[in-house]
């Protein structure tokens, strides 16, 4: 041999720095881990939530829309597509337009969002036209005179 050794192999150490004696405890070390995240995960403002996570509140929204105003699951997919649609054409990336509640964790307004039911009870979903004001600025009277 050229002097080489083999590498041994050793337990794994937990948290407190003990060895973790079988994989179902730590099993349980990285579960509680991986919860402890997730939790942590949906009390983040809106502009700081991953888009997977996103979704699953814009999803959540749509539920609740539908049973206040009584929606069928037809209309329920159709409100959920358009949300989805605006998210990646990043129209609910500011805080400002998706009001989002971050200890109940869970979207109370959407800004914008305009219902429609037409003459044969279908509901249609859009976006209205929000008006961008124009700031200008005003000269000083010394840069006026110049």
């Amino acid at each position: 041999m050229s002097g080489r050794t083999k590498t041994q192999k050793r337990l794994p150490l937990d948290i407190s720095g003990s060895f973790l004696a079988n994989s179902q405890e730590q099993n349980n070390v990285f579960m509680k881990f991986l919860d402890n995240k997730t939790e942590d995960a949906y009390t983040r403002p809106w502009h700081r939530l991953e888009r997977g996570i996103r979704l699953n509140r814009l999803r959540q929204f749509a539920k609740t829309e539908a049973e206040r105003f009584q929606l069928d699951e037809k209309d329920q997919n159709a409100l959920f597509t358009l949300l989805t649609k605006s998210l990646d054409k990043k129209l609910l990336n500011s805080k400002t337009t998706v009001v989002y509640d971050q200890e109940k964790q869970s979207i109370l307004e959407i800004k914008g969002l305009v219902y429609h039911r037409s003459a044969d009870g279908q509901v249609q979903f859009q976006f209205s036209e929000r008006k961008t004001g124009v700031t200008l600025k005003k000269k000083r009277d010394d840069e006026a005179t110049a």
